[in-house]
């Protein structure tokens, strides 16, 4: 058994034990608490493809990736899943899931694509079901289609969707002249699966991507792919998050670029700081923080009020 082999099982645990903290972050403790301590940080932002970060843009796709949260409450709770105006949902992507200790899979909303104005947006829910991360834990790298590697959980689930006929139906319906691409955790590594995917097979071969709370997606030649392209491309992450660190290194996994840091919560103490890891890596926080950056945070915070379970008032 070589050294990768063996480095892999502590983290295979550790998406595990996320997944517990994450499930009791969904019972209502969703919102910022604690000191904005800085945490363990990545390289700062380097240059974008065409352009220079814009708030308005990441707090506008931070809120379409809770509105992708809110798509899977809804279906859970047996309610049409809707958009508010200007936005119009042109079509919810599901994917097949295999709840544990059952035998047939399970479908479920994961994606959805919606227009406005002469845009249009795809964009991928996160993970909320302890099925999706030990999906997400298989680290072995596939070939993906165009090329490098890519991990093999965040490949199994993108491949179950038709990403590029949707955003070309969903073309079809107007004058369309840009394409935005966004998720949040399990989210944010399909967001960037998707890019080379929609380029390539698609109308659109200048799409822009801000995704938040991401992990590594794939290889150092998924990277050179990706990255060729010359998109504008942030992936905004908490300096205090662990996701972000997953998977590690040291089994060939690199980010594509470009990071974008931000910082809230505190650092976690240990590997059982369910709460602490919580409130590092919640979708509310991640949007709370973002707002901040905008012109205008109080409004950008009473827009996403109550999607995903998300209470700002206590998050001043």
């Amino acid at each position: 058994m070589n050294k990768k082999t063996i480095s892999k099982f502590p983290y295979m645990i550790l998406l595990l034990i996320f997944a517990c903290g994450f499930a009791i972050s969904c019972d209502g403790e969703n919102v910022l608490t604690g000191p904005e301590v800085p945490g363990p940080e990545e390289p700062g932002p380097e240059e974008p493809g065409n352009g220079d970060f814009d708030a308005e843009t990441a707090a506008e796709l931070m809120y379409l990736s809770l509105q992708a949260y809110q798509m899977l409450i809804d279906n859970n709770n047996g309610q049409s899943f809707t958009l508010p105006s200007p936005y119009q949902l042109q079509e919810i992507l599901i994917t097949p899931e295999g709840f544990f200790g059952e035998s047939l899979p399970t479908e479920v909303p994961i994606a959805f694509v919606a227009t406005n104005g002469s845009n249009i947006y795809m964009v991928f829910r996160g993970t909320k079901t302890i099925d999706e991360w030990i999906s997400d834990a298989d680290f072995p790298l596939v070939n993906y289609a165009l090329g490098g590697q890519t991990e093999q959980g965040f490949t199994d689930i993108y491949n179950t969707l038709a990403v590029t006929s949707a955003i070309s139906s969903a073309a079809e319906s107007g004058n369309y002249n840009n394409v935005y691409v966004t998720g949040h955790s399990l989210g944010a590594a399909l967001a960037v699966l998707a890019i080379p995917d929609i380029i390539e097979n698609t109308d659109f071969k200048n799409p822009v991507m801000y995704n938040f709370a991401g992990p590594r997606a794939g290889d150092a030649a998924f990277k050179t792919l990706y990255e060729g392209y010359g998109i504008d491309s942030w992936r905004v992450y908490n300096t205090n998050d662990l996701v972000p660190t997953l998977p590690p290194t040291e089994l060939s996994y690199v980010h594509v670029d470009t990071g974008y840091p931000i910082t809230f919560g505190a650092p976690i103490t240990g590997p059982t700081d369910f709460h602490q890891i919580a409130i590092n890596h919640s979708s509310c926080n991640y949007y709370s923080t973002v707002c901040d950056l905008t012109s205008d945070p109080e409004s950008c915070k009473a827009l996403g009020e109550g999607l995903d379970e998300c209470t700002f008032s206590s998050a001043q």
